[in-house]
């Protein structure tokens, strides 16, 4: 087992199956540098190591990274097992949809040594119900869940809309799940967007800049952005950046190619900092299909870019209070999202309040899941 922990014992695990490429590692992040903040010890447990993760190397200072080595069923619940009765944490919470958190439920049971669980949904998951057949695992993780998930000492979904599919789909009084939205807005976060960004198109001066951020992949619907994109540089001078890396990148290469747009959108792919780009854009899009919470919707709106998001199921909704802090298009309406950004570049609308953003800081999330998760580490 690789370990990077301290030797001493941990209060809070954190425990996924690995390391990925998105929000969530993000807000894991954030909430263990708040906990550490307040004295409280933590550690990353993954399943397996994802060298090609490049959030491995973002990792905060103080926080362990713990590797079960673990691929199969027995190995994830024996391994599982063993790491909790040498460390014997206060609590484990789990961080992704899935098995890890069944296994989590029955490692409770076997482990022999008492700790607090917490399930926490960061997806949607009626998107996984729909496409498995009977002999694919995952379509055995819900019926497996109604019966489960009810042991945990608490269950938290990041948005009141994720709670609701999340009770739905495994069958589960939505009751029994506490909406916590992600810890997004710090100190830290602020800072760094206000530093440098060495790319041309940042420049004072220059034409208005469009910004998005997230994996590529079908979920977030970048071909709809940059069609929309097309019907706005046919009416004025405006330029696309968008950040992040995955399965779609040469799809979206080739569209842009096509559509003649290689002068004006760039694929900037993975930056450690996105926070510096999006704060010194004109305008964030989101065309995503479907969200749990939109964590770039909360980052654009806290570092003063104005916003615009499909109205997909079911976050951008509650993060821009139903669109008086930002602008929500129906999904995959090309003619509304090209009107949205036109508009907007041309009239700039006013900075969301604070106080709508502090709900999402890392200081009152933190108090949240102390408060479910840790009563007596607040």
């Amino acid at each position: 087992m690789e370990s990077s922990a301290s030797g001493s014992r941990v209060d809070i695990i954190f425990y996924t199956r690995q390391l990925h490429n998105g929000g969530v590692d993000r807000v894991v992040f954030n909430l263990a540098e708040e906990f550490l903040r307040r004295g409280i010890r933590c550690s990353i447990l993954v399943d397996i190591d994802n060298p090609h993760s490049p959030f491995r190397t973002l990792i905060p200072p103080g926080v362990g990274y713990d590797v079960l080595n673990a691929k199969g069923p027995l190995a994830r619940l024996f391994k599982l097992r063993r790491y909790m009765r040498g460390n014997r944490p206060a609590a484990l919470m789990c961080t992704s949809f899935g098995f890890p958190n069944l296994y989590a439920v029955v490692v409770r049971w076997i482990a022999g040594v008492p700790f607090r669980l917490m399930l926490t949904e960061h997806c949607f998951p009626s998107v996984d119900r729909a496409g498995p057949r009977p002999w694919q695992s995952r379509y055995w993780f819900f019926p497996l869940a109604h019966y489960l998930y009810p042991f945990a000492d608490r269950i938290v979904a990041v948005s009141r809309g994720t709670a609701l599919d999340l009770a739905k789909v495994i069958r589960i009084d939505p009751k029994s799940i506490a909406c916590i939205y992600n810890p997004i807005v710090n100190d830290a976060m602020i800072a760094q967007s206000q530093q440098s960004v060495d790319h041309p198109w940042f420049a004072a001066g220059g034409c208005p800049v469009i910004i998005a951020v997230g994996r590529l992949e079908p979920q977030k619907n970048f071909s709809l952005l940059i069609r929309a994109f097309a019907r706005v540089r046919a009416q004025m001078p405006a330029r696309l950046v968008i950040l992040g890396d995955g399965g779609e990148r040469d799809m979206l290469v080739a569209l842009v190619a096509q559509m003649g747009l290689e002068d004006d959108v760039a694929l900037l792919g993975f930056v450690p900092n996105p926070h510096a780009y999006v704060a010194k854009a004109t305008l964030m899009v989101l065309s995503s299909d479907f969200e749990s919470l939109a964590n770039v919707v909360i980052e654009a709106m806290a570092v003063g870019t104005p916003v615009i998001a499909t109205d997909c199921p079911s976050g951008p909704a509650e993060a821009l209070n139903r669109g008086q802090c930002g602008t929500l298009v129906r999904v995959g309406d090309l003619e509304g999202m090209s009107a949205a950004i036109l508009a907007v570049l041309r009239q700039k609308p006013a900075p969301v309040a604070r106080s709508w953003l502090d709900q999402f800081s890392t200081r009152q999330v933190a108090d949240r899941y102390l408060a479910l998760l840790a009563p007596d580490a607040g």
